[in-house]
């Protein structure tokens, strides 16, 4: 009777019980099996695309094909000899694919340019009625505290200044220069008392150098015990932090001016060449570099231009980095170059952007 009783009692709390813990045990089981397999295929997938990534889209070209740089004009004549290639590895280094390219503000004439140029003049004290050197160019001449030319052009609104520093004692004997930190500053406190410095060089370290006069000319220095005055050199701040621009003068900024000691405030400022043009950081597209090796047979070849360390018998480069060129004439569109530099200061650009997307001339 016991057993029959026993047998027909059926599904019991101590079976659903022990049902329900064996239940939870394969739940959690698989909840585990399935992460841990979802971690290995998710980090499997990472690993196939981190080692096969997707090629990226293509350049944009949306400006299509661009004009030629147009560096100044240059005599065959200077290009040196012979090229010799010692980088650091006897390798040209590695660069993207691509680059970006900029559309710059080409400045037009304008009905209130008159009054503009006459505001900006007299903020550094030249008032008086300008001289019209032709349409779009108006010269201003004062005496003291130094003799002093301010040119300016109408279109653009580039400064041309330059004192007789050169030919005063009283400065050339001076030796209290400032260091490089006020100097860079003085130049900025005088751009900005005419509305003359843009957001883009307002935060640029600029450069300096030291410089000395000797029969009534200004040298280079090798110190500053040696040196009677400083240069300042500044350029907008580096496109993504990495892409100097360079000049037709290799290190001479897109702003150039050289300060005193012997006076103070902005009239140490005793010479500025002011060529800055608007960069439309919005209007923006990216193009195909040309390949390092093409450059470099390019500049062998005499394609390019010189910006320092011309008619060499060898030109011994140590260094090439890509960069942006800025010339002293108004141009369309931002556009980078190869900079090739090295021993006996040589320095010199080759277009990057590859020659399929390049007007030709």
């Amino acid at each position: 009777m016991t057993n029959r009783s026993e047998e027909n009692r059926g599904f019991t709390l101590s079976d659903a019980t022990d049902f329900s813990r064996k239940a939870i045990v394969a739940i959690v089981i698989g909840i585990i099996t399935y992460t841990v397999l979802r971690m290995l295929f998710i980090a499997a997938v990472n690993y196939y695309k981190a080692m096969n990534p997707p090629p990226p889209p293509p350049p944009t070209v949306g400006f299509g094909r661009l004009p030629p740089i147009e560096f100044p004009s240059q005599e065959q004549d200077v290009w040196p000899k012979k090229f010799v290639l010692e980088t650091a590895r006897n390798k040209l280094p590695e660069f993207p694919d691509r680059v970006k390219v900029f559309a710059m503000e080409v400045p037009t004439s304008s009905l209130l340019a008159d009054q503009k140029v006459r505001e900006i003049a007299g903020k550094y004290g030249f008032v008086d009625q300008p001289e019209m050197l032709d349409a779009n160019n108006y010269r201003w001449i004062k005496y003291s505290p130094l003799e002093a030319i301010f040119e300016i052009n109408l279109v653009n609104q580039n400064i041309s200044l330059l004192t007789d520093y050169q030919t005063r004692p009283e400065l050339i004997s001076n030796k209290n220069l400032p260091d490089r930190f006020d100097a860079v500053s003085a130049v900025k406190s005088y751009l900005g008392r005419g509305d003359l410095l843009p957001r883009d060089v307002a935060t640029a370290s600029g450069d300096i150098s030291y410089a000395r006069v000797l029969a009534g000319e200004l040298l280079p220095a090798v110190s500053l015990s040696d040196a009677n005055f400083i240069r300042v050199d500044l350029n907008r701040v580096p496109i993504d932090e990495q892409l100097s621009s360079f000049t037709p003068e290799g290190k001479r900024g897109i702003i150039s001016a050289v300060i005193s000691g012997a006076l103070s405030g902005d009239d140490q400022v005793v010479e500025l060449s002011y060529n800055y043009q608007n960069v439309l950081y919005d209007e923006i597209h990216t193009y195909p570099l040309k390949p390092i090796n093409k450059a470099w047979q390019e500049l062998q070849q005499g394609q390019g231009y010189i910006a320092s360390g011309a008619k060499l018998e060898q030109a011994v480069v140590r260094d090439v980095v890509l960069g942006y060129f800025e010339g002293y004439k108004d141009q369309s569109y931002l556009q980078p170059i190869y900079v090739f530099s090295g021993d006996e200061d040589f320095i010199a650009y080759v277009h990057a952007v590859d020659s399929r997307f390049v007007v030709i001339e």
